[in-house]
């Protein structure tokens, strides 16, 4: 009889601690953030710590945001954000090109000084742009790890930074997952990817 008192004991006891391990999972998960308020905050962020004035109405390129590791990858996370950045820099009375520039946006000389590449500055020129805000993700176990840039076209100097972090909830998570795209359909987007936005469409 002691033996078998002990073994339901042990057994509900065992029930117990799995219930309070899944329920301590669930409850250390971090919470989303709303993006767009994210996005949102940024930009104020970059254009009140702006080096060089950029008046209203200036032409501002916003390129997607890509993955610090693989320049190629933007995933749904790089183009939500960079469509709401260019959205709150309209917002804020700026006229708006959104471009998908060549990788590689940036050459490096003898002196290791980057600059911008000229297949990068011809597509910029023909925009009549006076900024081009980049950014980079990195994805992380519990944040991803987000940085923004805005530089000075004439110059080719970062006129304004912004660093900032969104919690990995479900939805970050699943705007970081690749997603499957039909090759005809990817074809055609890498064939305009360079043709800028109608500025008319965004005015």
């Amino acid at each position: 009889m002691l033996k078998k008192t002990t073994l339901t004991f042990l057994c509900l006891l065992a029930v117990s601690l799995a219930g309070c391990s899944r329920y301590y999972y669930w409850d250390n998960e971090p919470d989303d953030k709303n993006l767009v308020d994210v996005s949102y905050d940024a930009v104020d962020n970059l254009l009140q710590n702006l080096k060089k004035p950029l008046p209203a109405g200036s032409v501002v390129v916003i390129n997607s945001l890509v993955n610090v590791d693989d320049l190629s990858q933007s995933f749904s996370f790089g183009r939500i954000l960079s469509d709401q950045i260019s959205s709150a820099f309209h917002r804020s009375g700026y006229r708006i090109v959104g471009m998908e520039l060549p990788t590689e946006i940036f050459a490096k000389n003898d002196s290791g000084i980057l600059y911008l590449a000229d297949e990068t500055k011809q597509a910029l020129n023909e925009t009549g742009a006076s900024a081009l805000v980049i950014g980079v993700f990195a994805p992380g176990k519990r944040n991803a790890y987000v940085s923004l840039k805005v530089y000075d076209i004439a110059s080719e100097n970062v006129i304004s930074s912004n660093d900032f972090s969104v919690p990995m909830g479900p939805d970050t998570k699943k705007l970081l997952k690749p997603k499957k795209v039909d090759e005809n359909e990817k074809e055609q987007a890498q064939e305009t990817s360079t043709d800028p936005i109608p500025l008319e469409s965004l005015e």
